[in-house]
């Protein structure tokens, strides 16, 4: 879970990242919000943490 709020906390992910966050047990979904930029689009993940549903905004650089 630690490394699931890390990532989260990060915002801006590399490719290697955002698998790794899509591949957590602790997330439900992880769907495309909208673009962010020219080179980044916005995901919502909404995450389990510990019986609390939350939802939060991430960015990727799509190549």
């Amino acid at each position: 879970m630690d490394r699931l709020l890390e990532l989260i906390n990060r915002k801006f992910l590399k490719d290697s990242e955002f698998l790794e966050l899509e591949d957590n047990d602790n997330v439900i979904s992880c769907e495309y919000y909208r673009p962010h930029n020219a080179h980044y689009k916005e995901f919502l993940v909404t995450i389990n943490n510990n019986g609390k549903i939350e939802e939060h905004i991430v960015c990727y650089k799509a190549m």
